[in-house]
């Protein structure tokens, strides 16, 4: 696995694949009971516990800084969503019969928000387009394992949603603009033929709609946004190769 994110020019640590392997546990063992999902938190905010209380030492003053400034992002994007889907909620148009939905999409959001901001501060557009890829990339097949091992038809369907991701990271490392171009056009396109279009209509938040979009979608328009735009951090991929961890 390690040689292979290396092609993508992303050189994991150690703390990383801990926590990579606690999120995929925890999503795999969902389907055995959903008290393994506390292992997803674990993953993804144990390692930042472990630093803040000075147990864990395996970041330079850099990317604490990247990580501190990516979580002040991510602070604003899912309060700002908190308050939307308050002013919803209270209008009580809006076909949502259960928390669940609510509480699934700001923790979406709130992770999504800080892995982005944090790899552009640390990599610049080009290493985060071609990281954000292949993680969510990787994250999608694991999902996908999750929900369809009851049948081998669905779960090779499902998969095959994975290619594009793993496909526009290869590009991305050698086109950046028509990588970027082709994301946003791919963005569009899923956006079109999954019916996500329909997170506008009077059940905005059913089926886990909103979710798809930002772990689907938001890596696609992102990476592709990233790349057209071409500004800010370190696009040089014989430096910090190993990049900021979880």
């Amino acid at each position: 696995m390690a040689r292979f994110l290396a092609r993508f020019g992303w050189r994991p640590t150690r703390t990383t694949f801990v926590a990579g392997a606690l999120i995929a546990l925890g999503v795999v063992l969902t389907g055995v009971s959903w008290g393994f999902f506390f292992l997803v938190g674990l993953g993804m905010l144990g390692p930042g516990l472990l630093r803040e209380l000075g147990w864990l030492k395996d970041q330079d003053e850099f990317q604490r800084q990247a990580a501190r400034r990516a979580g002040y992002h991510a602070f604003l994007a899912t309060g700002l969503l908190a308050f939307a889907l308050m002013a919803l909620l209270r209008t009580g148009e809006h076909g949502i019969k259960e928390p669940e939905p609510v509480v699934s999409l700001l923790l979406v959001v709130l992770w999504f928000t800080w892995v982005l901001s944090s790899l552009l501060a640390y990599w610049g557009p080009r290493r985060t387009a071609r990281t954000i890829l292949v993680t969510f990339g990787i994250f999608w097949l694991i999902f996908s394992a999750a929900d369809s091992l009851h049948s081998l038809p669905m779960l090779f369907m499902q998969s095959l949603v994975a290619v594009p991701f793993f496909a526009l990271a290869y590009v991305a490392g050698r086109w950046t603009r028509i990588a970027g171009v082709l994301l946003i056009a791919s963005a569009a396109f899923f956006f079109y033929y999954f019916g996500l279009y329909e997170i506008f209509g009077s059940a905005p938040l059913a089926i886990g709609r909103g979710e798809v979009i930002v772990l689907f979608i938001g890596p696609l328009v992102a990476s592709g946004v990233a790349l057209l735009s071409g500004r800010g951090g370190n696009d040089d991929p014989g430096e910090r190769e190993q990049g900021p961890s979880q």
